[in-house]
């Protein structure tokens, strides 16, 4: 299953990659689905603040999120996500950043999920409807906290 969502953002490249990537243990901050989340170390992945961290997310519990790939040059990250339900056999989630101009930036993010056994197959429509209105919520916020420097309105209900 996959899910892919974009979105542009009206901030220079910097800017939005300051807060997906220089910051990528801090998501909670401007994610309206992340109660928490922080390093799970203090390792460097070809530049990042670390190498692993560990968000817990609203209706889902801890998971692990440990990067693949991470790249300040491309504007890019890929981490596995461990912790999910047991149906799910693997997941990833792929983030990059496309410039358009010098002040406006496309947002792409790219969930991959398996599933496994036949409560997978069940689950797979319901999951996919979950996921995506989650992922969509998260883009909208992650847009709002590059060009306001401040969690939305949403984040801030969450947060209550």
């Amino acid at each position: 299953m996959k899910i892919e969502k974009q979105i542009i953002v009206n901030k220079s490249i910097e800017d939005a990659w300051k807060v997906l990537g220089t910051d990528f243990a801090t998501a909670h901050i401007w994610a309206s689905p992340l109660i928490n989340c922080q390093a799970n170390d203090n390792k460097s992945f070809n530049g990042s603040s670390c190498t692993e961290r560990i968000c817990d997310i609203k209706g889902t519990g801890k998971t692990k999120e440990k990067l693949l790939q991470f790249s300040n040059d491309t504007h890019s990250l890929n981490y596995v996500v461990e912790g999910m339900p047991e149906v799910v056999t693997h997941a990833t989630n792929t983030w990059w950043l496309t410039s358009i101009n010098a002040a406006q930036t496309k947002l792409n993010m790219k969930m991959e999920v398996a599933l496994s056994g036949f409560m997978g197959k069940l689950m797979q429509p319901m999951m996919k409807i979950m996921l995506g209105k989650m992922f969509s919520t998260i883009i909208i916020d992650f847009k709002y906290y590059v060009e306001n420097g401040r969690p939305s309105e949403a984040k801030l209900r969450a947060q209550k």
